[in-house]
């Protein structure tokens, strides 16, 4: 028979591996669903060119590989950022910047935030009426889609579930050349220095239909 130590061993035996069993599972289970896991995919086709300007669509696709629902962000600051962190300034949650990529005669390697920006005219359309101006390609909101009117389509009302995707495409002339275009998506803040934020980044090709 067992005596009363061998049955308080076997107690506390079970109890020690019934703690760990279940920070395991706090550590490496349910605490990395709570995570959020974002896939940004950036890709760029031409429709339409000649020597002088050609059509092009860049479309972004968002994948949420997480277990996790993601939601865009809807704070702005006092300027209207929803990140201000030089060099990078993003206005939307879905920010989309074009850059063009100068020619070289010589090896060279440089970043996205050497190249200088793109300025073109625009004809869009940012709540209920048509605003035709003239801007830099920094600010350009491939959600636009999903601005919420009881806002004043100041805010994104935009989430993807887990494991769901979305792909949006923004339309554009631009002169033949080559381009760098990288897009951006912020989710919620959830606590100071912790907030959601991923990019990603592509080369582009536009030229006339001899050049392809």
């Amino acid at each position: 028979m067992k005596t009363i130590l061998d049955v308080a061993v076997s107690v506390l035996t079970l109890l020690g591996l019934a703690w760990g069993l279940y920070y395991g599972v706090r550590s490496f289970g349910l605490k990395r669903e709570r995570f959020t896991f974002l896939g940004v995919a950036v890709e760029a086709t031409t429709f339409w060119a000649d020597d002088t300007i050609a059509l092009v669509s860049i479309t972004v696709t968002l994948t949420n590989k997480g277990d996790s629902r993601i939601s865009g962000r809807r704070n702005t600051d006092a300027q209207g950022y929803v990140y201000d962190t030089p060099p990078d300034t993003c206005r939307y949650a879905g920010t989309l910047k074009i850059r063009s990529v100068p020619s070289s005669q010589a090896p060279l390697l440089f970043d996205w935030y050497s190249l200088p920006v793109v300025r073109t005219a625009t004809r869009l359309v940012p709540a209920t009426q048509l605003v035709e101006s003239e801007t830099e390609l920094e600010q350009i909101n491939y959600l636009d889609e999903y601005m919420d009117p009881d806002e004043s389509f100041q805010k994104v009302d935009f989430w993807l579930e887990p494991k769901e995707a979305y792909a949006q495409s923004v339309f554009i002339w631009l002169r033949p050349g080559l381009y760098a275009a990288k897009a951006f998506f912020f989710g919620v803040v959830t606590t100071p220095g912790e907030e959601e934020y991923w990019s990603n980044q592509v080369l582009l090709k536009v030229a006339p239909p001899s050049s392809h």
